[in-house]
């Protein structure tokens, strides 16, 4: 796997809207628009003034099933077919380093997207 740059303007980034699934102090779970992959985007903790995400690319399935309720993060996450961290979300270009696993510390919980009943 190689890492990605990405030159996605600011303003084309999701800060709020419908690619924003989860927003606590800003983004904090979304999908980030790239060439129609699912990519989906998890905060990281906040480091010196940067803003790391670790980076999932989905199959449309696994994205529906996200969507859907039908699957927690951390599985998502675990069968991801490219994981990535992305150092600082505010850099001017999208930087996207390769991982080979996922560190335990930034797995998400056996948590799903929604609660049943409840809302986004």
């Amino acid at each position: 796997m190689t890492t990605l740059n990405l030159a996605i303007p600011h303003e084309k980034r999701p800060f709020d809207g419908p690619d924003v699934l989860v927003y606590y102090d800003g983004p904090q779970l979304f999908w980030l628009p790239y060439e129609g992959r699912r990519l989906l985007a998890v905060a990281l903790p906040t480091e010196a003034g940067r803003c790391p995400f670790l980076v999932v690319e989905l199959t449309e399935d696994q994205a529906q099933a996200v969507e859907g309720n039908r699957i927690t993060m951390r599985a998502a996450c675990l069968a991801a077919q490219a994981k990535w961290v992305m150092p600082d979300y505010g850099a001017e270009n999208l930087v996207f380093v390769p991982l080979d696993a996922i560190p335990e510390a930034w797995l998400p919980g056996d948590v799903l997207l929604r609660l049943e009943g409840g809302t986004a």
